[in-house]
């Protein structure tokens, strides 16, 4: 790779570009992910202090772009399933989560007029780590952007609205409802 190429892509993540082998061992990766999380914690709680109610809105739109930009590399597909797989491959371990429901119900996807619903357990998720370790809430702007980041994923890949609520959140599990409208987008 020479400085040119470097040069043509500045402001653009390129995740190809990143070599496999970076080098250093996991205890520096380690510290430095600390420290990202201390970042990221901080700036969650300042922006909440400076907008209010608001940050989760502000940040909900930019994991919700963040989304759509992830999963441009995703194969499209009308089938919630190999969406919701294809997802799990992007987010990675960091964002674990499976499909859930409760033990009366027949069926992990709901279907009811033009919607579809389907429970998503997130367990190690970095977020929740992040929100622990700075002594953070949950629901706060750090969790709102990766909703926003599922409903973008899923809206790139499934050219549909979405949605994601929230069932419940605790310091093992967060609990969400991922609704799919299958009208025009």
């Amino acid at each position: 790779m020479d400085m040119r190429e470097i040069t043509d892509t500045i402001g653009t993540f390129k995740p190809e570009l990143i070599p496999k082998e970076t080098g250093g061992n996991l205890d520096d990766y380690e510290d430095a992910l600390h420290v990202l999380m201390k970042f990221m914690g901080s700036m969650s709680s300042a922006l909440e202090q400076v907008s209010g109610r608001g940050a989760n809105a502000i940040v909900y739109q930019a994991g919700k772009r963040m989304g759509h930009e992830s999963a441009k590399m995703m194969e499209k597909t009308d089938d919630l399933e190999k969406a919701l797989y294809e997802m799990g491959e992007v987010l990675g371990h960091e964002f674990y989560y499976v499909k859930w429901k409760p033990e009366a119900q027949n069926s992990y996807v709901i279907q009811k007029d033009n919607e579809v619903t389907v429970k998503l357990l997130f367990m190690d998720c970095v977020v929740r780590q992040t929100l622990r370790r700075t002594g953070l809430p949950q629901k706060g702007p750090l969790c709102y952007l990766l909703y926003g980041y599922m409903v973008g994923a899923v809206e790139e890949v499934m050219d549909l609205k979405a949605k994601v609520d929230i069932d419940h959140v605790g310091p093992n599990a967060c609990l969400k409802t991922l609704t799919i409208k299958w009208s025009a987008k």
